[in-house]
């Protein structure tokens, strides 16, 4: 039985704002964004940039044989990001982007992001839900995972303990997290890219009972420690949710 997809919706730039020296918020609006089930934990969106020369970018359309691209146009750049806020009453769907080195195309897009600028924009998927039977709650990422991890922090059940461990660059790059988990900042300064939270995060006391997990950041740190955690810390598979975002070497 065929499938047929849904297309992405094409919405513009509302405004933008720099949250840290190094990550950009921008609110994107428009007619399409009506209907967008962007709510909960975890919200992953695909992203359709322009390509150089488009104002607004190609992007399929639904068909019961799957995505059909419009002939003679180029493709767009495509990436995942997570939905930092959506607030249908007011119209606007928030998306942070983190400036690395050499940017590449989205956060070049989301650097220069002017109202009016053209991006499309999948429909959200996500499977992580917190287990209200556990015990304590651990959520550990770098800066790439800071949009997913405040919309977990929002969905943790009050009342049940919970630990953060984030590793950015520097105090500046911290940020203002919802929620009542104890948040434990690492600064990487000049260390390789997630060992300064794998260390932190081996170091750290956690209390007894059935923790659940969710962790996402540089790919071989998210291995790492959910190796760890499953290994040594005697967490449950089906207990630990982790996605490596991006690779540092």
């Amino acid at each position: 039985m065929a499938v047929t997809t849904t297309a992405p919706r094409l919405l513009q730039v509302r405004r933008s704002a720099r949250i840290t020296p190094r990550m950009i918020r921008v609110t994107l609006s428009g007619d399409e964004l009506a209907g967008f089930g962007g709510d909960g934990p975890d919200r992953r969106i695909k992203m359709f940039f322009p390509a150089p020369g488009q104002e607004r970018p190609a992007v399929p359309r639904a068909t019961s044989g799957g995505p059909l691209w419009p002939a003679g146009e180029a493709r767009p750049a495509i990436r995942t990001y997570t939905v930092r806020r959506f607030d249908a009453a007011a119209g606007e769907l928030d998306v942070d982007f983190v400036l690395h080195e050499g940017h590449g195309p989205a956060a070049a897009w989301a650097r220069d992001a002017q109202p009016g600028n053209w991006v499309g924009v999948s429909e959200p998927g996500g499977r992580y839900e917190p287990d209200p039977a556990a015990a304590f709650h651990l959520v550990i990422g770098d800066e790439t995972a800071l949009p997913a991890v405040a919309t977990v922090l929002e969905a943790l059940p009050s009342g049940v303990p919970a630990f953060a461990f984030l590793e950015v660059a520097d105090a500046s790059e911290e940020q203002e997290l919802p929620g009542s988990a104890a948040v434990r900042w690492v600064h990487r300064g000049d260390a390789e890219a997630g060992e300064p939270l794998t260390a932190a995060v081996r170091a750290a006391e956690l209390p007894a009972g059935a923790g659940q997990a969710w962790l996402s950041g540089e790919s071989t740190c998210v291995k790492d420690l959910r190796k760890h955690l499953l290994d040594e810390r005697g967490f449950g598979r089906r207990a630990v949710y982790a996605t490596g975002y991006w690779r540092a070497r």
